[in-house]
């Protein structure tokens, strides 16, 4: 099986929405509400590309460049996160990561490489690293590619990427550890993950690498992924993804995502969700790890990413939309998160888009 190189051109749908700026209502502050994982997966719009699928005879070592290489490898743009997958439909290898220990990966394994940070991937004695843009390229001596099927010493081994966009602020991407290792097989995987990674493997068998079907699985794989690490791991350690499942703190969240537009305050917040200002607001910091405006803060400019980079819509309609009447008093929050005003982020961000073919 022979390396194929290409990113997925999947524009993005137009984020639009309208925001009731009025005060809360006892509707909107009892009404069903977001939730706020479904809308940071969907803000993060995936799209996903295979770039290896082959097996490896050991001694063999893959080098995987960190996400800016991978940026200029794949062509992506510069305002796209690259994150690398290697998915183990049989045998085995070590991953090692820039920071961590090294990580056993077996049949069945998924990791996800979400930090940015180079890695090598390896097994049997000690073999001179491939890399990853040298296979892309045709330049790299194959020789550690199996001429057959899998056998009991080869590793059968599908390697990609998924590709994630307005991801400013994102709280979802933000609270990933640098590597995710799942089980797509197994008591320990969950059915979706196990399904879709048995249907990818199956669709690219056929040579369907850059197929409709195997797009759209590609995106499903890595929602799974995030899903199966939230049931799995998140609920253990305080951050968003334990936040989430806090029956009082995710219904605050919830309304925030559902009406970032609205004048919310702690008081606001604590009403909606039966509690004293004190204790939510001390109940929110323990969870979350952040304050409750601030979080309130954060998610308004992340919408204002959005808007910004896929809408025509002036400053002060976005500034309207997230809840700001002063303009001025939005430029300044928004830079002091961004590190930029809205106007420059806006144009240097297309401008970014232009530099690079379509991710």
């Amino acid at each position: 099986m022979s390396a194929n190189i290409g990113c997925i051109n999947v524009g993005p749908d137009h984020f639009h929405c309208r925001y009731d700026h009025s005060a809360l209502s006892s509707e909107t502050m009892l009404s069903p509400v977001t939730s706020p994982f479904e809308d940071a997966l969907a803000a993060l719009r995936i799209s996903g590309s295979v770039l290896l699928h082959e097996c490896y005879r050991p001694p063999w070592a893959i080098e995987v460049p960190d996400e800016r290489q991978l940026q200029k490898l794949l062509g992506a743009k510069s305002d796209v996160r690259v994150l690398p997958f290697h998915l183990v439909r049989h045998g085995s290898f070590v991953l090692h990561h820039d920071g961590l220990e090294p990580i056993d990966v077996e049949t069945n394994d998924v990791v996800i490489c979400t930090g940015g940070k180079r890695h090598r991937m390896a097994f049997g004695a000690k073999s001179e690293a491939v890399s990853l843009a040298d296979i892309l390229s045709g330049e790299a001596d194959r020789r550690e590619v199996a001429s057959v099927a899998r056998d009991k010493r080869t590793t059968e081994l599908i390697c990609g990427v998924f590709l994630l966009r307005s991801v400013p602020l994102n709280p979802m991407l933000a609270a990933l550890p640098p590597v995710l290792k799942l089980r797509t097989a197994g008591d320990d995987a969950s059915p979706l993950l196990m399904r879709v990674a048995e249907s990818l493997g199956e669709e690219l068998a056929l040579g369907h690498r850059s197929s409709f079907t195997a797009l759209r699985l590609l995106e499903v794989f890595c929602a799974a992924a995030i899903s199966q690490h939230r049931r799995a791991e998140g609920q253990h350690l305080p951050g968003w993804f334990k936040a989430l499942d806090d029956p009082k703190i995710g219904s605050a969240m919830a309304r925030i995502h559902q009406n970032p537009g609205a004048p919310w305050t702690v008081a606001l917040l604590a009403e909606a969700v039966a509690m004293s200002p004190s204790r939510f607001a001390a109940r929110f910091r323990e969870t979350t790890r952040q304050s409750a405006m601030a979080y309130v803060t954060r998610w308004r400019m992340s919408v204002a990413c959005r808007l910004l980079r896929e809408t025509e819509l002036a400053l002060p309609e976005i500034a309207a939309e997230i809840g700001y009447q002063d303009t001025a008093a939005f430029s300044r929050a928004f830079k002091a998160l961004v590190g930029q005003s809205p106007s420059p982020w806006r144009q240097q961000t297309r401008l970014r888009s232009n530099t690079f073919p379509a991710a």
